[in-house]
């Protein structure tokens, strides 16, 4: 299946669900994400004190435990490394823990090279074709408000920021803000490329 980069040009799609080997892989992409990311925005410290090996570790178990607990882990493999990585599962908000068919979009990362090829609309749309299959009808994530990024990149894909949820931080510059996206499985905007995502397992 080809999906197009964001110079329109088709590239394989090669998104998947995770095995544990792929838990140091994903661990590293997280750490780059996290010190290009937020360079400027965390501590520089405690993006330094990033530990791949414990990050390792977690990720291996969250894979490990499958989908008992009905959380996912997707990458997406260009054939040479994973070159990102989305994780969900159910919602731990309050608020929206009660709600029917809300889902909580966990963490969701690139690797810093390849940003802009295509990479995170795939792995979105595989994201959203799980999330179809379940019946999830809504979802949301947080993200930290000077990600204007990561933020640019939701609000494109349709995703809202949710004023009735109070920003969560420990400081001012790590304020972290709520995003909505509903619809899900209606036909609404998510798809409309009208592509369908094929996850091989």
């Amino acid at each position: 299946m080809l999906t197009t980069d964001s110079h329109g040009r088709a590239v394989p799609r090669r998104d998947r669900h995770a095995r544990e080997d792929d838990a140091e892989q994903i661990a590293g992409l997280q750490v780059a994400a996290w010190r290009t990311a937020y360079a400027g925005i965390l501590p520089a410290a405690e993006l330094h004190a990033l530990d791949t090996t414990a990050l390792t570790g977690f990720w291996r178990d969250r894979i490990g435990a499958g989908t008992a607990d009905g959380a996912h882990v997707l990458v997406h493999d260009d054939g040479r490394q994973v070159a990102g990585f989305s994780s969900f599962g159910p919602a731990r908000d309050e608020d929206l823990g009660q709600r029917p068919a809300v889902e909580e979009l966990y963490a969701f990362y690139a690797r810093p090279d390849c940003w802009g090829t295509g990479v995170g609309r795939s792995l979105m749309r595989s994201t959203l074709s799980v999330w179809e299959e379940r019946g999830t009808r809504a979802a949301y994530l947080w993200v930290l408000e000077r990600n204007t990024r990561g933020r640019d990149f939701y609000r494109k894909g349709g995703w809202r920021h949710d004023p009735t949820a109070a920003p969560s931080g420990s400081a001012p510059d790590a304020l972290e803000i709520r995003y909505e996206l509903t619809g899900i499985g209606a036909g609404g905007s998510e798809r409309r490329d009208g592509d369908t995502a094929r996850i091989q397992s």
